[in-house]
């Protein structure tokens, strides 16, 4: 009885020393555990305050880039405003330079009708329109406006407009013979197609 109970006593004593034991390594690991902790804390309060920071510069960014942005949406329909009024202005005043050299043929034109009231004048009067002609094919150049060659030429629809056709055995198939009303081009484009007269070859022409 003496063995057990010493020994039960034993057993006790052992699990006494260790339930100290435990209790006293678990308060040493909570108090590191708290430390841990406080820092994990800290540490996250810390990034926490950088992404805020992060996320605030990316806030004040973005709008300074949707005020960018706006501005040059201000700006380009400024621009498209003003294309527009330049464009209407243009419409408006292209032919701006044309008419005033036009009104110089006008100023020779009057002055050859004045001269008409001498009967006398018809030298003065047939140079009067000589010169009003010379201007006015001066501007047209300058203009880019030229004319189309026509007479002796083979017929091309694109520039010729044929009014008249006759049969001959003096030219051949399809050459203009006479121009009746003169074409221009304007550059590069027809401006006007010319009025010709065409010929038809007889030569081979079944009777």
């Amino acid at each position: 009885m003496v063995d057990k109970k010493s020994n039960q006593d034993l057993q006790n004593t052992r699990k006494l020393l260790e339930g100290k034991k435990y209790k006293s390594i678990t308060k040493e690991e909570l108090t590191r555990k708290l430390k841990e902790e406080k820092e994990l804390i800290k540490n996250l309060e810390h990034k926490l305050l950088e992404t805020k920071k992060i996320a605030q510069e990316k806030e004040n960014l973005s709008k300074a880039y949707l005020e960018h942005l706006q501005r040059l949406q201000a700006d380009f329909e400024n621009y498209k405003k003003r294309q527009e009024k330049k464009k209407k202005e243009f419409m408006e005043f292209a032919n701006e330079g044309l008419l005033n050299n036009l009104l110089s043929v006008v100023d020779n034109l009057e002055r050859a009708l004045d001269s008409t009231k001498n009967e006398n004048n018809i030298e003065a009067i047939k140079q009067g329109i000589n010169n009003t002609l010379k201007d006015f094919h001066n501007i047209l150049i300058r203009e880019g406006v030229h004319p189309i060659k026509a007479l002796d030429q083979k017929f091309d629809p694109y520039k010729h407009e044929a009014v008249m056709s006759f049969e001959t055995d003096k030219y051949p198939e399809d050459i203009v013979t006479e121009e009746l009303r003169k074409g221009y081009y304007i550059k590069s484009k027809v401006l006007r197609p010319s009025m010709v007269k065409v010929a038809v070859s007889i030569k081979g022409k079944k009777i």
